[in-house]
């Protein structure tokens, strides 16, 4: 059916609909279905600092994050795969196609740890210690920081769908 044996086998960052499409029911409501997400705000942050560390020729043109954000959010820039990777809604990779919450459990990036030791004794197995391969350290550790008032008002704007159904807020 997609090509790979017992077709479990998705794409990297693949849509929970896609799984939902592609497997039985019965065996899609027997497996246990979890996500991590991130506050939007931090994650703009984030996506700030590692596209200037690993592609820093994307935004030559960039002189600040207020820049930044204004430049990603502009609904006049073309597509960029490495800019538009982290503006698309976290909340459409959970849900259907009517947006029904498909997954049993959202883990948070702010609690990792323990919402990934939650997740493996669900599924039954010892928790492995998690790597962390891309540590930060070229940002401040509060996002708040680079925002203002009106900056941060257009990043809830635009991920206005993840903050009502993830329940994340700026402060």
């Amino acid at each position: 059916m997609s090509g790979h044996r017992i077709g479990a086998k998705f794409p990297r960052h693949a849509k929970i609909i896609a799984a939902k499409e592609m497997l039985s029911q019965e065996l899609f409501d027997q497996l246990f279905k979890f996500a991590i997400v991130r506050n939007p705000w931090d994650l703009q942050v984030s996506s700030y600092h590692h596209i200037r560390r690993e592609r820093p020729h994307l935004m030559e043109h960039v002189d600040s994050f207020e820049q930044f954000i204004h430049w990603k959010l502009d609904p006049e820039r073309l597509y960029q795969f490495h800019i538009d990777t982290s503006i698309e809604q976290q909340s459409d990779y959970l849900v259907d196609l009517h947006g029904k919450l498909l997954t049993d459990f959202i883990g948070r990036y702010e609690n990792l740890h323990d919402d990934f030791n939650t997740i493996c004794e669900h599924i039954g197995i010892q928790t492995p210690t998690l790597p962390h391969r891309r540590r930060a350290t070229d940002r401040d550790k509060d996002y708040r920081s680079y925002y203002t008032d009106s900056l941060a008002g257009k990043v809830a704007g635009h991920f206005q769908q993840d903050i009502e159904l993830l329940g994340y807020s700026f402060e």
